[in-house]
């Protein structure tokens, strides 16, 4: 990873977020469009930010919205780039280090994941409370290749910020979202999991699984920002159907509005005290305020 497109793309987001930011939100599969029209930006190229691979995947536009969030300075990256696709596991966490160079001190990471736990359902939200980096790779092996990593040994306990977690407890209960606490498994990919492999993954303690998020979440930690991530489940591994690209792309979308109350309420409310669970957070977006 170059310094110097690091430097420069990390100058192109503060001058288009109008100072340093605040936050980086990661949107995954089919959950490119939940803030469009909320960020009060114009959409930014991947090919025009240094250093910026392009996804090659369908459902990741491969685009950024850098502006203002509920008064807070935002990027948002429509589109993930993935070990499978070849990338190394440095281009995967690019936009991670971009932010962080940026100023960014929180990530919100999301995703669309196939269920194993047996009482999940399709269509349900997950919030991932820790996660198994089952894809035998790490943005930390080797020469530590961007600036902010203090330590290379990084403790993973809490990794997902327990805060944020409460936070996002306390908005989907304001909007009466099914939402699980689950442990999150990280696969290489791209091959879906055969129900072999998610009765295997289940006894290790996954609760769903998907093909990103891990390294990210890796990196984020290294980098000293504060983790909270959310999977859409998409399909659930009981009755040995088929998994299609396109069928978890649909059941993104589906979920998107979701997604987007969660999003908007963390960030509208990064600095904000919990309130008791029966009382309203003061900025939670109100239902207006999202798509749907």
């Amino acid at each position: 990873m170059k310094r110097k497109k690091l430097d420069e793309a990390a100058d192109l987001l503060r001058e288009r977020a109008g100072g340093t930011l605040d936050a980086v939100i990661i949107l995954g599969s089919g959950f490119g469009g939940v803030l469009r029209d909320r960020i009060d930006a114009t959409p930014l190229a991947y090919k025009k930010i240094a250093g910026m691979p392009e996804p090659t995947v369908p459902g990741h536009a491969g685009e950024a919205l850098v502006g203002q969030l509920h008064g807070r300075r935002i990027v948002a990256f429509s589109g993930r780039f993935h070990l499978y696709e070849g990338y190394e596991p440095l281009d995967v966490v690019y936009p991670v280090a971009v932010a962080a160079h940026a100023g960014a001190k929180t990530i919100v990471l999301t995703n669309a994941a196939g269920g194993v736990n047996t009482a999940y359902h399709a269509g349900d939200l997950m919030l991932i409370v820790d996660q198994l980096n089952l894809t035998g790779r790490s943005p930390l092996v080797g020469k530590i290749p961007f600036p902010g990593v203090k330590d290379r040994f990084v403790d993973m306990v809490d990794a997902y910020d327990p805060h944020l977690c409460d936070l996002a407890r306390h908005i989907a209960a304001q909007y009466a979202i099914t939402m699980h606490d689950g442990i999150y498994a990280g696969l290489m990919g791209p091959a879906y999991e055969s129900p072999a492999e998610a009765k295997l993954w289940r006894s290790m303690g996954a609760d769903a699984v998907g093909m990103s998020t891990v390294l990210e979440t890796i990196a984020a930690r290294a980098l000293g920002l504060s983790v909270v991530g959310f999977s859409l489940i998409t399909n659930v591994h009981l009755s040995g159907d088929a998994t299609t690209h396109a069928a978890v792309i649909a059941a993104s979308q589906r979920g998107a509005a979701d997604v987007a109350r969660l999003i908007e309420g963390i960030v509208a409310n990064l600095d904000t005290p919990l309130p008791a669970a029966t009382e309203p957070l003061p900025a939670a977006p109100t239902e207006e305020s999202v798509p749907v």
